[in-house]
Order: structure tokens, then C-alpha cells, then sequence
């Protein structure tokens, strides 16, 4: 789902990870890759100190410009002699709609990597890789070290590979046709894993040890990966944060994704007339990249939703596809094998929930049945559908009151969680579990992130103050790093900072995220129904564990949303 990425560049974009002073090396690393090409990049310092070696603005695909924009990803052009590769690069066309201000910004010369290596002895194998994709409900973010500071990271000996891929109408945009199949951003994430597969032992990786790991949307995007022909081979682990590719926000219908290409044509001057989809996309072509990527905003019917305005469709069968059905449809994912981590923060729907109440409080009470639908990804169903799952939903979570205040948000805060998130995971589960009696699929480890920290998402979003939960992004905190955000929250949060990067790597070195020799309970995988799962920290000192194992997720509210199954 959407990322509250913004709001993390804001807080970090003027503290940019720091770079290691001069004295602490000789010279600026260089790297020779197979093609003859070097590439000179610098140095940070992880979180414990260590230096490590900082390769950015990596081109890994040619711009997507002119005849290039709408299609498939061309592997970037070779080079000779030394290029610089020591500063972000440029994050691709967006709108910052999630801040409200609807500024556009971005540049189409936007397909690169940042590579981070860790600092070994030179005797030591290769090392483990791990590829992160950046959320941002596929239409705003990126993967650069001001908005993902790698230092927690890269306390652990591995190389971690972010980037940036197209996002929004240039990125999602599809016709359905082989004129503009659509998922350009999802083959730009394939075109990553593919230039790991060729390139990345020139750094000390092994590209036979890739975890390809994302939140959100980004969560979304491995997921999809799991299921696309296109990646199968590219990658041997998997994590999904906060998201799926079953969430009702990841996969486009037909009629509804024909119905916003429509509108951007339109709103542009390029009006599919007869259906006539290449003369709309050689008018397309001619636009500028802010005009495509302000469309956004014309596309919300309520407040800022739909909240993914362009999801991932099923393409044409045709050659270079990246994915031609409904995951639904597909029996068994082509890396259904590949060990998995999956979860959620217990309060995902904080994200939403605050806004409703502080900004949009008597509009959202007067228009709930026609916002919902909206909201809540089905207001493309028929109207009788319509109103029968708003009155199924209004019953369930608010008995028909609604009288949900910032005292008493729970209900709210958790409908969200439970439409935007726990259903999308569920869904995924049951797929992966059935197809286990049918092939080989890998271990399972689930998780619940609980923690509550110092800082949270949910008293920034919009420039609240107040405490909704552990909300949606929550866990980035402990993962990557933030300056301004790196408060010191006693030591059980700094347990978690040194366990959450702990797992997650020993997870991406060996399959296991809770080795033998650490303090951390044993994570116990899952393979059933009730689920079974780790509880990562809570909320109150007095209870507050690493790792507890426990069984059955939010069972009542799972069972009710498969219960609602039928009218989706």
C-alpha cells in the first residue's frame, strides 16, 4: 500500500547519510565490472562504525525517453574508463500527492542502483545479497540512501542493491494491448535483478544468494515477483512487508485500469478515438514527463483514494509479459520454492485512520456510503454490491454508530488494517499453503511487528501529534536508518534496532532469521491455518519480548473478510 515516503524524505533529505571522513581511507574504492567499465564510489560508516564501501547512481537500464517511454526496459549502455558513482541519483517522475501540496517532481533519467558492500577480509566468500524495492503505492518514493539509510544493514556482512523504477501513469500505464502492456515498473525491478545476476560478484556478491526483500507496495512488488515467469531464477529468498501481490489495491481490473488510461488521455489531449491505442501512445509520447506523472491527483474520487491509482495488470501473452494472469489464477507461483518472510504492524491502518478523524472528520460522516466504496477498492462493483458490503462492513466495525473520535479510533484504524493489509497476506497464505499440497514451496516464517518505539509514523502523518498504534512503516525504523528519527528509546528499542537487521540478514545468509547462537526466541514457520507467527516486540515495557510465537492472527477479523469473499 501507499508509503508514507515523503514524510520520511523531509525528516532525512538534509541529515544524507554521512560519508567517511578521508582519513579513514586511502582512496575511493573502484569496482571493474565484466563489460570493462569502472565505476568510483565512496565510503560511509554503518551504525557500529565500520566503514563500507558506497557505489550510487548506477545505471542499470538505458532513460525510458522518447521511444523508450511505455516500453520495456533497455539494458543500460557499456562505458570505458572510470564513471562516478557517489551521489543519489536522480528518484523518477511523482507526484508528492501523500503530502498534499501536489508538487510533481522527478526526473525520467531515472533508472539506477546503489550498491552498498560490506568491508571483509578478502579470503572470505562471497556474500549474501539483498535487493530492496521501495513502496510508495507504485506512484511516488524511491530507493535512494537520504529516504533508506543502509547502516543498520550493513552492520551485518552483506551487499544491499536499492534503486529506482518508473512510478505512476509512466510507470503502470496500460491499455491492455501490445501497444502499452503495462508493469513497465515492475520489468524495471526484473532489469535490476537481471543486472545483479551479470554484475554484482564484481563487487564480492554471490548471484546465486539474492533475498529480494520491499514494504508496501514494495512488499507488493516481491510478491509479484514470486508469481512472474520473469523473475523466476533472479532471486532465492523473499520478504514482504506490509504487502502483497492479493491486496485489493495490487491488481488492476480490466474495465477499471481501461477507465483511468482513458482519462489520462483525455486530460492530455490524446483521446483514444475507435480505440485506436497507438496513435494514443505516440501523443503520450510527446508530453512532458511532469504533465504525465500530474495526473494523479485527477484520479482521486475521495480525499486522496483510490489509494493506488495504478496497480499491476494482467498483460497480453505476449513475449517479455510480466505477469498474464490474476495471482488467483495461477496454481502454483513459478518460485513458489523460495523461503519467504511475511507480515504487518499490528496497527497498519494508522496510516489512514488519523486523517479521517482529524481532517475530514463531519465530511467523512456525512459521505460514508460513498466513501467507502471508495476507499476500500470497490466502488467499480454494481450498486446493489456496493451497499450490501457497506452495510456488512458498517455492522461489523461500528455496529452502525460510527462514533469513532481520537480517544476511540480502533475500529476505524483497524477496518484499514484489515482491507488495506491482513486480508491481501491471508490471501497469499491460503494460496501458498494449498499449493504445498500440490509442489514444493519454501518455509514460511510470518510475523506481527508490535513495537512501539520512541517515534512513529502515525504522529507525523499530516502533522499529527497523537498516538494511533504501530503503523504502517513502523518497522523501517529498525531496519534502515534516519537520523533525525534515530531517538533513543531506552534499551528494549535498542534491542529491537539491533534485532529486526539481525534477523532479516541472517534470514537473507542462511534461510534461518533466528540463528543458533543468538538470544532471539527460535522463530518457528508456519504452514496452516490458525497461523502461526512471531509477535515482534509490544507495545508496554511490561510485556515486551524480541520474539514470542504465537497462533492465530486477528482470526475473527481474517474470517470475517473471507466471509465477504464472495461480492469482491
Amino acid at each position: 500500500m501507499v508509503k508514507l515516503v515523503n514524510i520520511f524524505l523531509l525528516v532525512t533529505i538534509l541529515c544524507n547519510s554521512a560519508i567517511v571522513s578521508s582519513d579513514l581511507v586511502d582512496q575511493n574504492p573502484k569496482v571493474t565490472l565484466p563489460h570493462g567499465g569502472v565505476l568510483v564510489g565512496s565510503y560511509m560508516k554503518s551504525a557500529n562504525g565500520s566503514p563500507f564501501k558506497v557505489f550510487r547512481g548506477v545505471p542499470y537500464a538505458q532513460p525510458p525517453v522518447g521511444e523508450l517511454r511505455f516500453k520495456s526496459p533497455v539494458p543500460a549502455k557499456p562505458w570505458t574508463g572510470e564513471k562516478a558513482a557517489d551521489k543519489d541519483p536522480n528518484m523518477c517522475p511523482l507526484q508528492n500527492s501523500y503530502e498534499r501540496n501536489f508538487e510533481t517532481v522527478g526526473d525520467e533519467d531515472c533508472l539506477y542502483l546503489n550498491i552498498y558492500v560490506a568491508e571483509v577480509k578478502t579470503n572470505q566468500k562471497p556474500l549474501s545479497v539483498m535487493v530492496w524495492f521501495h513502496g510508495g503505492g507504485w506512484m511516488t518514493g524511491n530507493g535512494n540512501s537520504a529516504l533508506y539509510g543502509p547502516q543498520r544493514l550493513l552492520d551485518h556482512d552483506i551487499i544491499l542493491v536499492t534503486g529506482n523504477y518508473r512510478l505512476g501513469a509512466l510507470g503502470f500505464l496500460s491499455t491492455g494491448t501490445e501497444d502499452c502492456p503495462g508493469n513497465f515498473g515492475m520489468k524495471d525491478q526484473t532489469m535490476m535483478l537481471r543486472w545483479v545476476k551479470k554484475n554484482i560478484e564484481a563487487f564480492g556478491g554471490n548471484p546465486n544468494d539474492v533475498t529480494i526483500f520491499g514494504e508496501s507496495a514494495g512488499g507488493g512488488s516481491v510478491g509479484y515477483h514470486i508469481f512472474s515467469p520473469l523473475s523466476k531464477g533472479l532471486f532465492h529468498k523473499a520478504i514482504l512487508q506490509s504487502g502483497t501481490n492479493f491486496n485489493e489495491w495490487a491488481f488492476g481490473e480490466k474495465e477499471v485500469v481501461l477507465e483511468r488510461t482513458k482519462k489520462v488521455g483525455e486530460l492530455l489531449g490524446c483521446p483514444a478515438t475507435d480505440g485506436n491505442w497507438k496513435v494514443f501512445i505516440e501523443c503520450l509520447r510527446t508530453k512532458s514527463a511532469k504533465d504525465i506523472a500530474s495526473i494523479v491527483k485527477q484520479h482521486f474520487k475521495y480525499d486522496i483514494d483510490p489509494a493506488v491509482v495504478y496497480p499491476i495488470v494482467a498483460e497480453p501473452d505476449i513475449e517479455g509479459a510480466f505477469i498474464t494472469k490474476s495471482p488467483a489464477d495461477i496454481d502454483i507461483a513459478p518460485s513458489a520454492e523460495v523461503p519467504i518472510i511475511i507480515g504487518i504492524t499490528s496497527e497498519e491502518g494508522a496510516m489512514k485512520s488519523p486523517s479521517l478523524i482529524n481532517l475530514m472528520y463531519d465530511d467523512f460522516i456525512s459521505h460514508f456510503d460513498e466513501a467507502l466504496p471508495v476507499l476500500l477498492f470497490y466502488d467499480h462493483k454494481p450498486k446493489d454490491v456496493q451497499k450490501e458490503l457497506t452495510k456488512r462492513i458498517d455492522e461489523f466495525y461500528f455496529k452502525g454508530k460510527r462514533n469513532w473520535s481520537k480517544a476511540d479510533h480502533h475500529n476505524l484504524t483497524n477496518l484499514f488494517t484489515d482491507n488495506w493489509f491482513i486480508w491481501g497476506q491471508d490471501k497469499f497464505l491460503r494460496h501458498r499453503f494449498a499449493a504445498a499440497k500440490k509442489g514444493k514451496v519454501g518455509a514460511t516464517y510470518a510475523y506481527l511487528f508490535d513495537h512501539r518505539g520512541p517515534k512513529s509514523m502515525t504522529e507525523d502523518f499530516h502533522g499529527l501529534e497523537e498516538y494511533y498504534g504501530v503503523c504502517h512503516t513502523d518497522e523501517l525504523l529498525y531496519l534502515f536508518f534516519y537520523k533525525v528519527l534515530d531517538i533513543d528509546g531506552g534499551a528494549n528499542d535498542r534491542k529491537m534496532k539491533w534485532a529486526m537487521p539481525l534477523m532479516w540478514t541472517s534470514f537473507a545468509k542462511t534461510g534461518n532469521p533466528t540463528p543458533d547462537d543468538s538470544e532471539i526466541t527460535e522463530w518457528v514457520p508456519a504452514d496452516r491455518f490458525p497461523l502461526k507467527y512471531a509477535h515482534i516486540g509490544r507495545k508496554t515495557k511490561e510485556d515486551w519480548t524480541i520474539l514470542t510465537n504465537e497462533e492465530g492472527l486477528y482470526e475473527d477479523r481474517v474470517q470475517f473478510w473471507r466471509s465477504l469473499e464472495k461480492y469482491y
